[in-house]
């Protein structure tokens, strides 16, 4: 083959829906495998600690039967990695009934589905406890930090994927997975180079979003060669620049020209972005780097209960409390503390996040000065005890009424305003994540923390 392509329809496949206008307008193409990524970690700790999906199966069912159909109509693999954000066992079986139920309402052929599990035991970590070192956690991983810890999943490469593929499935599922590696696999598996392939990865996994002006949900098609790989955008109002494929090659990167994958690391320092047209873009020059020593690491991701968690919010229109709210944020955790009493300061946590100050950025925001005329204050409050979070958040929210400020010109109460008295309490618990860390394999096939199953789906 001279090239594949690929259609990426979506950077998060069931968080919000496909785009199906620009997704028929690609699949009037040659395409060769359909690919999409449905995981993140930006959605926080509680989806993997809980086990619970993230979106609505609604959606997840419509991105899943537009691939799905349009995958079987052309005989060609479809390959979903992270399934329902988390990649957890669970997700996997859920997308799995989805493309079952799929099958038999569009009465589809007989095709091979591969499920790829990547949920690892605690126990099967703690044997491996010296294999294991931090990646961006700042501690080592223990059995005390284990204990602590509710799910754990290993992120894949393409090793896996390709193993399924080699298998013969035409369909497959892949728990936690390298963004990368959901798109990078199929052309590693026929034979294109793996620098080009993994770089291509990168910069699709999100779909349009490697385009401009920025889109959601829009399709592209990466197309791969022993050359290069390039980036078309099928929506008509979208270009792929040079600039825009940088960019999006770039994000979320410490070191925007070095990707770590399991096995080694992309090499972009090379890596030139040309426009083939005003609308597409070739990239040329990616490398794949072995590690030095050989070695095989895969990421682990888990996350723990805290406990409960409950809200306030608090607005604040009084020019000379915004001028002093951070001694009045002093003040009323001061009286929180005497209240609730010192002795419980350790049985809970009290955040105060002031939205027209520093909310977004924290420590890290670098205007010093408050340009408001209004602040809006959430309270948070977390604890084991959920009644000991009720009381806390409460009894912050109350202190708010009787502030004292220099300049203070009204009575009790009349500087702030509430949306609402009643506290506002999360469906699920707290949770944090716990375990951001470094596996290593010596095969990365390795049965105890990748697992397969492969199964015919039969729709008639």
């Amino acid at each position: 083959m001279e090239k594949v392509s690929l259609l990426v329809s979506t950077g998060n496949l069931g968080d919000n829906i496909i785009e199906e206008g620009s997704f028929y307008e690609g699949v009037k193409r040659q395409i060769d495998c359909f690919a999409a990524d449905a995981g993140t970690a930006d959605a926080g700790p509680t989806f993997l600690g809980a086990d619970m999906p993230h979106n609505p199966i609604e959606w997840e069912e419509h991105d899943l039967e537009l691939l799905l159909v349009e995958s079987r109509k052309r005989n060609v693999p479809m390959i979903v990695g992270s399934c329902s954000t988390t990649g957890t066992d669970s997700a996997v079986d859920r997308y799995a009934d989805i493309i079952r139920r799929l099958a038999k309402k569009h009465g589809l052929e007989p095709f091979k589905m591969a499920l790829i599990y990547s949920q690892v035991s605690k126990e099967e970590l703690q044997r491996r406890l010296k294999d294991i070192e931090p990646l961006e956690a700042p501690y080592e991983l223990t059995e005390e930090v284990l204990n602590e810890t509710t799910n754990v999943t290993a992120s894949m490469g393409i090793e896996q994927i390709v193993h399924a593929l080699e298998e013969g499935a035409d369909v497959i599922l892949a728990g936690r997975a390298c963004d990368d590696a959901v798109l990078a696999a199929y052309p590693i598996y026929k034979g294109f180079p793996k620098g080009i392939s993994l770089h291509m990865g990168k910069a699709a996994e999100c779909a349009s979003l490697v385009c401009w002006p920025q889109m959601v949900k829009e399709s592209i098609i990466a197309t791969v060669t022993k050359e290069y790989f390039s980036i078309e955008p099928m929506h008509p109002a979208q270009r792929a620049t040079p600039h825009s494929v940088a960019a999006h090659s770039m994000y979320e990167r410490t070191n925007p020209f070095v990707q770590g994958v399991p096995g080694g690391i992309l090499d972009m320092h090379e890596s030139e972005y040309v426009a083939e047209t005003d609308r597409i873009t070739r990239v040329y020059g990616s490398k794949f780097v072995p590690s030095p020593d050989g070695t095989y690491k895969v990421k682990l991701e888990g996350a723990g209960e805290v406990g409960y968690r409950v809200y306030h919010l608090v607005g604040i229109r009084d020019t000379r409390a915004i001028a002093n709210i951070d001694q009045i944020l002093v003040d009323t955790r001061k009286k929180v503390s005497q209240i609730i009493g010192p002795h419980r300061d350790g049985d809970y946590e009290l955040y105060f996040h002031v939205y027209g100050k520093n909310a977004i950025m924290k420590d890290f925001e670098p205007q010093e000065r408050i340009t408001s005329h209004e602040l809006a204050v959430v309270i948070e409050a977390i604890s084991k005890d959920q009644e000991l979070a009720t009381s806390v958040a409460k009894c912050a929210k109350f202190r708010f009424f009787y502030m004292s400020y220099p300049g203070q010109m009204n009575s009790s109460g009349g500087s702030v305003a509430l949306l609402t008295d009643e506290p506002l309490y999360p469906k699920n618990k707290c949770y944090k994540w716990t375990v951001d860390h470094l596996l290593r394999l010596d095969d990365p096939l390795d049965d105890k923390i990748f697992r397969f199953s492969f199964e015919t789906v039969r729709g008639r």
